[in-house]
């Protein structure tokens, strides 16, 4: 297994922001580098005006998603940040 750090800049605030996985991955991790909350969600249209389904990553947490037996790369993350120029610390594991 093989892991990569990718880094997403919320540039904006409240404006909706996507990743998506480059390969089959086993664990996807994903964080906030500075102390701000980040709303996430695999749905667009749901972060930038905080609409169910959505979820909050609060501020100094992490989010992980382990023992994957895969994650399609058609799977896309949606971010958004109440606050502007927040940085999204995302960890791939890829399955080899």
């Amino acid at each position: 297994m093989q892991s990569t750090v990718q880094t997403l800049t919320l540039t904006n605030a409240d404006t909706e922001y996507s990743f998506t996985p480059s390969a089959p991955l086993s664990n996807l991790t994903f964080q906030c580098r500075s102390a701000f909350a980040v709303r996430f969600a695999t749905v667009t249209g749901k972060v930038a005006t905080p609409t169910d389904p959505y979820a909050t990553l609060k501020a100094g947490q992490s989010f992980n998603l382990r023992d994957l037996q895969r994650v399609d790369t058609g799977q896309t993350w949606y971010f958004a940040s109440s606050e502007a120029g927040v940085v999204v610390e995302i960890i791939e594991t890829i399955n080899s």
